[in-house]
């Protein structure tokens, strides 16, 4: 199988898993007191969804932005890591955001690679 495509399903794949876990985690195991469950769950889901469908084009620009993004729930994840009650939630957050943070990087790498060599 090529790298391209190892990097590719990795970042769906990583994505998928931090949706279901926000989308479980804000609405049975932990939802708040004060807002309604589906708010935290729409709000941080709405971004990882449309990258998802984006990178369903292959774009390389996508990856770039993907990548990015992710540095942005890797600081979520790390904040939550610091509150006793939601430290599975910022661990869960921090490491997958930065295997698709890593991923996007290697499958930008890789899709450069035979301009770089020419």
């Amino acid at each position: 199988m090529n790298k391209i495509f190892i990097y590719e399903y990795l970042s769906y794949f990583s994505i998928v898993i931090l949706i279901i876990t926000i989308a479980v985690w804000n609405s049975f195991v932990n939802p708040s007191d004060n807002i309604p469950r589906i708010l935290p769950t729409i709000i941080y889901n709405i971004p990882l969804l449309i990258i998802m469908i984006k990178l369903n084009k292959n774009k390389f620009s996508t990856y770039i932005m993907s990548s990015y993004i992710m540095l942005l729930y890797f600081v979520v994840g790390v904040g939550n890591i610091i509150r006793s009650e939601t430290f599975l939630l910022g661990l869960i957050l921090s490491v997958f955001s930065m295997i698709i943070f890593f991923s996007s990087i290697m499958y930008v790498r890789e899709i450069n690679k035979p301009s770089i060599n020419n």
